[in-house]
């Protein structure tokens, strides 16, 4: 008589959460600041930091939450000044 095959593990994928970096409105000017500096040294950044700042921006919560296609607007955007791109 055979023993029947052991059925595998397998992980099942996580559903990516949101990011939560919540901030006062009076520090706002903060994150626009970091976010026109990270701008501005696009062409600096590795590609792989990209992608994982990409990947995070679209996932991050803010006021404005709720947006369907973010991830592609927020490619758009980035790519809107052809300078900044390597």
């Amino acid at each position: 008589m055979s023993t029947p095959m052991k059925e595998e593990f397998r992980a099942t994928p996580k559903t990516p959460t949101k990011k939560v970096f919540k901030y006062p409105s009076e520090d706002e000017r903060f994150v626009r600041r970091l976010g026109s500096a990270l701008l501005e040294n696009w062409n600096d950044v590795p590609v792989e930091l990209r992608e994982k700042i990409m990947a995070d921006a679209a996932l991050v919560w803010d006021r404005e939450f709720g947006d369907a296609k973010l991830a592609a607007k927020l490619d758009a955007f980035v790519k809107r000044y052809p300078t900044r791109l390597a």
